[in-house]
């Protein structure tokens, strides 16, 4: 019988190198849409097939971004780039005011922040309103979209690392008002039994398809009265 040949090592180190370099281009947005494998995204489907991928795509691509934010999911306009200073500043923003179907505090946030921010809560916030309300959220609040400063727990425990509300690609969501009136708030709303306690543990899970970073009260007392909600560069659903 015929032996197959081994394959040499440094044809296998180098199929490895030219795998960790496609990977950490697409992780950081190196990739533009256009030269992409992945189809572009389109903030009303719902599919989530490489989601996160498709949406880092954008992070260095303007052209593709004020073209996709003309759908009536996202009310914004692109802002100039804020240059860094102290480690903070912000490139490819967008100034927004409305999104998903309801209105959100003037809030300046990246290009893959507000995309993601459209698709969760168009296909995960809305939804579940209505499942359990029978209302649309109508309005979203938050403390905070771009904001110059450390991490304050986990990793930020033991070094300095920025948080990436230092690159407007961030947003602390405490809140939610409905079209019947009512008021839904992180803060109390979480340990409450009942439909508001299930409305905001159920967001809160799906929020992880769209972010790669989705914390709320679970996670510890920092994040007891808000979700925070990044594109950053870490991972955790909590």
């Amino acid at each position: 019988m015929k032996r197959i040949p081994l394959i040499p090592n440094t044809v296998k180190l180098l199929a490895v190198a030219i795998l960790g370099v496609a990977i950490y281009s697409f992780h950081q947005g190196l990739i533009k849409s256009r030269y992409s494998p992945f189809f572009t995204l389109d903030l009303s489907d719902e599919s989530t097939f490489f989601l996160g991928w498709r949406i880092t795509q954008l992070k260095n691509d303007p052209q593709a971004c004020i073209k996709i934010f003309q759908s009536p999911l996202v009310k914004a306009r692109a802002v100039r780039n804020r240059d860094m200073k102290n480690g903070c500043g912000w490139t490819n923003a967008f100034a927004v005011s409305s999104i998903g179907g309801a209105s959100i505090p003037n809030v300046t946030l990246s290009c893959e922040q507000t995309a993601a921010l459209a698709m969760w809560v168009a296909h995960a916030v809305q939804p579940e309103a209505k499942r359990l309300f029978g209302a649309k959220v109508t309005s979203i609040s938050h403390v905070g979209g771009y904001n110059c400063r450390n991490i304050k727990s986990g990793i930020g425990r033991y070094i300095e690392v920025k948080s990436e509300h230092s690159f407007a690609n961030a947003l602390d969501v405490t809140g939610f008002r409905l079209s019947n009136g009512k008021r839904i708030s992180v803060y109390s709303g979480w340990k409450k039994k009942g439909k508001q306690s299930e409305f905001l543990r159920n967001i809160h899970a799906s929020a992880c398809k769209y972010f790669r970073v989705a914390l709320g009260p679970g996670a510890n007392q920092a994040h007891r009265d808000h979700f925070h909600l990044d594109r950053g560069w870490l991972w955790s659903c909590r």
